[in-house]
């Protein structure tokens, strides 16, 4: 790899903070059934593949738009000396006063509306009141629910100014998520979107976390290194595509609070991630501002990425 265990390790690594009580969402908002009865949580993700209805997809739509808008306020809301916290706070109140419900909360008991996910930790991350410092890599995850069907998106940031190696692997892994994005068509095997992300990853000589997997609603699992899985992309078919590139070790441990996920080595992680459809041309991508249509048609730039599908 091109960053060494122990300049992973001179980072200092991040310190729990103080986790505050969740925020209370309005009793007129819709919960998913897990809110009432967490048994209900089983399986919601993790089904058969069952293409969706035009009713279904327009829905769909709507909650990506207004989780693409949140993660929108907390690129604005990042800076050093903000808590995340306070970030969850905001966010919080964004989503309920849009009429949806963080989806984070209370899902198999974890206790805040987001999650937040600093330097090593990978995913997961408890929002607290530890500050943001200057040159912290930040991942902000927003899963909300609206109109009976969750949203599912993901962004990573550096605060304030941020050293060479996190920008680049920010953008890296930025850029896995688009080549993975671009061979997404109907009729194409499920394992070209692995082999789309270890291509920019292996070029950028990071560690792809193999284990941490894409999902949807009656979708298989998605897995972002190079794999076997040649079951076929379904016309009408829905999930996530959210690669997780590492400096060093892709190796990860939990922490004691049972949720966050930390890379064994200290060294940083960033992700993104996007909620496709898939369609007979290619795909289109729910959590932009307005829907991002991505076919075999598109512009050049996408050539890159098709040729390595199989």
């Amino acid at each position: 790899r091109g960053i060494t265990r122990s300049a992973c390790a001179a980072r200092a690594p991040v310190q729990k903070g103080q986790v505050l009580p969740a925020q209370l969402v309005p009793e007129s908002i819709q919960a998913p059934p897990y809110v009432a009865d967490p048994e209900k949580v089983r399986g919601w993700w993790n089904a058969q593949i069952v293409p969706k209805s035009e009713e279904e997809i327009e829905a769909m739509r709507a909650a990506g738009k207004l989780a693409h808008s949140a993660l929108d306020l907390a690129e604005e809301l990042i800076r050093p000396g903000l808590t995340t916290e306070e970030m969850d706070k905001e966010l919080h109140t964004f989503i309920c006063d849009h009429g949806a419900y963080p989806s984070d909360l209370q899902y198999k008991g974890f206790p805040k509306s987001v999650m937040i996910s600093i330097n090593e930790v990978i995913c997961h991350g408890i929002p607290d009141t530890r500050p943001l410092e200057d040159g912290d890599l930040v991942n902000v995850d927003v899963t909300l629910y609206l109109g009976g069907f969750h949203a599912d998106t993901a962004r990573s940031w550096m605060c304030g100014q941020g050293d060479e190696t996190g920008q680049r692997l920010v953008s890296a892994t930025r850029e896995a998520l688009d080549a993975a994005v671009a061979v997404c068509a109907a009729g194409t095997p499920l394992k070209a979107i692995g082999t789309a992300v270890a291509t920019v990853a292996e070029r950028e000589k990071f560690g792809i976390v193999k284990t941490l997997v894409g999902h949807g609603i009656g979708v298989p699992q998605i897995f972002h290194c190079r794999n076997s899985d040649n079951r076929k992309m379904q016309e009408g078919t829905t999930f996530t595509i959210e690669p997780v590139l590492t400096e060093g070790s892709a190796e990860w441990i939990t922490w004691d609070d049972g949720w966050t996920v930390a890379t064994e080595d200290a060294g940083r992680a960033a992700q993104f991630e996007h909620t496709v459809l898939i369609t007979a041309e290619g795909c289109e991508v729910w959590d932009t501002q307005s829907a991002l249509v991505i076919s075999w048609d598109h512009p050049a730039a996408l050539e890159p990425y098709k040729q390595v599908q199989m």
